[in-house]
């Protein structure tokens, strides 16, 4: 057999047992959710998960239609959460939903400890499930991706695995985790829309942070 004929195959499995393990991973996700029955919340005892890979801020448009909503017709989908010490939850999935019922408690429409509807998964799959939804109801911002991205890195998933999970090749998951080493003031321009990929992707040939700094704001 040929060097190339046997790293051909090697490929081929190593593709393969990634692919195995992120639709594992995705398996194990969906069965918990579906599993998982629901809670019931204070609505004061939900925040933010660390682990919610949202950047962008929600407009302020979007929080209001969403609001209204819910005072017309109640919480349609359930939040997904992990808990957080002192007895508090972080919401994983479901971030725009708790803005805009924080939005009603201000206005004294629902009262602070409203009963929140809620389901409870692991540490280890909250990342998961933030990045699901945030990909699944708007498109991601490459922001998003990025600090998502590097947090499925962190947990061990490898690109392809993460980008089984989430829908996205190994490829793009690999160009985008080459931006998470740019400066922090880079990588909130781009958050904030003020440089695009691209420049990203240029900044990043330059592997000193201070530099690259340098380098955008000349």
């Amino acid at each position: 057999m040929s060097v190339t004929n046997s790293n051909a195959k090697s490929a081929v499995k190593t593709s393969r047992k990634a692919k195995n393990a992120a639709s594992a991973s995705n398996t194990v996700l969906s069965a918990v959710l579906a599993q998982t029955e629901e809670q019931h919340v204070p609505l004061s005892a939900l925040v933010k998960s660390p682990q919610n890979v949202r950047i962008v801020p929600y407009s302020t448009e979007s929080v209001r239609e969403l609001a209204d909503s819910i005072k017309g017709i109640g919480l349609l989908q359930n939040l997904v959460v992990h808990a957080l010490p002192d007895g508090l939850y972080g919401v994983a999935a479901g971030g725009r939903r708790l803005a805009a019922m924080n939005l009603l408690a201000t206005e004294n429409t629902i009262h602070p400890d409203w009963p929140v509807r809620v389901k409870v998964v692991p540490d280890n799959l909250a990342t998961a499930a933030s990045l699901t939804e945030n990909g699944q109801h708007l498109e991601m911002h490459p922001a998003e991706q990025i600090a998502g991205f590097r947090a499925m890195a962190a947990e061990g998933k490898t690109p392809a695995q993460t980008g089984d999970l989430l829908g996205y090749s190994p490829r793009h998951v690999q160009r985008m985790l080459k931006l998470a080493g740019l400066a922090p003031v880079i990588l909130e321009a781009l958050a904030a829309d003020k440089i695009t990929t691209e420049h990203c992707q240029a900044l990043a040939l330059e592997d000193n942070p201070d530099r690259q700094v340098q380098v955008y704001e000349a």
